[in-house]
């Protein structure tokens, strides 16, 4: 800890140099940008201590960092996952700043990329850096897995995966790209939500039909699709879909327990939005 306390100015330092760099991966102007902040990311994981590679794709570059081994190490072994490319910053009219030029403002560090998500495996690169620079031994071996196109749907994750199989033989990831309530409560994430993505094409008339001969009589498509959506979810929020929980873990009593711990409450966050 005496580390990190000793450091915290240079590492904020080294965190609004990293947030410069607009590594906005969904718009071709920015591939230089993305290029170069895998570059930054890679020399920077090399000062810590970490053994560092750029591996290439299809796409854009996945860094590898891997903290020191001796021999066939028999220690647990973790992967930190992170992403280190950008959403873009539109609309900028409500930018009060640079999207791009940290700022500070009370004790929050304002930028693109701040939380989403290079503040988070950057706290986890310090973490285990204090371990590396003060001799301490980490008392597991960790890989850092930080990919430049998770804002784009990752399309070059499963293919650079397979290629690295032999050498991510880990236990468990840890996804830096979370968050936690506040301050007071720490959190650590251990369930995401998914997400599916469809086409729903309904055909309908071929023109535009007269509501006073026609209405009644053939469905209007635009009518039919929102019946179709709204019997996908029940009036509680629960999906509808059949079969949709068959591999789905039921809570816990522990974890209803301590779901009810979480701060926010409804009304905090009505005020919120």
């Amino acid at each position: 800890m005496q580390y990190l306390k000793d450091h915290q100015e240079d590492f904020l330092e080294q965190l609004m140099e990293y947030l410069r760099i607009p590594s906005v991966s969904a718009q071709s102007d920015h591939a230089d940008d993305i290029q170069s902040c895998s570059d930054w990311l890679v020399a920077h994981c090399k000062t810590i201590g970490l053994k560092t590679r750029k591996i290439k794709t299809a796409g854009n570059p996945v860094v590898i960092a891997q903290t020191p081994r001796k021999g066939k190490s028999k220690k647990p072994h973790f992967m930190v996952y992170g992403h280190y490319d950008v959403q873009p910053p539109d609309p900028l009219n409500l930018w009060t700043t640079s999207p791009f030029e940290p700022h500070i403002e009370g004790d929050k560090l304002i930028a693109r990329g701040a939380t989403d998500n290079k503040g988070q495996h950057f706290v986890h690169l310090k973490a285990v850096e204090s371990y590396l620079k003060t001799g301490t031994e980490l008392p597991c071996d960790i890989t850092f897995m930080i990919e430049g196109e998770e804002e784009i749907g990752s399309p070059s994750l499963t293919p650079a995966l397979e290629k690295l199989k032999s050498e991510l033989n880990v236990r468990a990831v840890v996804v830096s790209d979370n968050g936690m309530p506040d301050l007071k409560h720490p959190a650590l994430t251990y369930g995401l939500r998914g997400v599916a993505a469809c086409e729903v094409r309904l055909k309908g008339p071929n023109r535009d039909l007269h509501s006073g001969i026609y209405g009644g009589a053939v469905d209007n498509p635009a009518m039919v699709l929102c019946q179709m959506l709204a019997q996908l979810r029940d009036r509680r929020g629960r999906v509808a879909v059949p079969g949709f929980y068959d591999d789905v873990a039921p809570l816990s009593k522990l974890e209803r327990e301590q779901s009810k711990r979480f701060p926010h409450k409804d009304t905090k966050l009505a005020r919120e939005l």
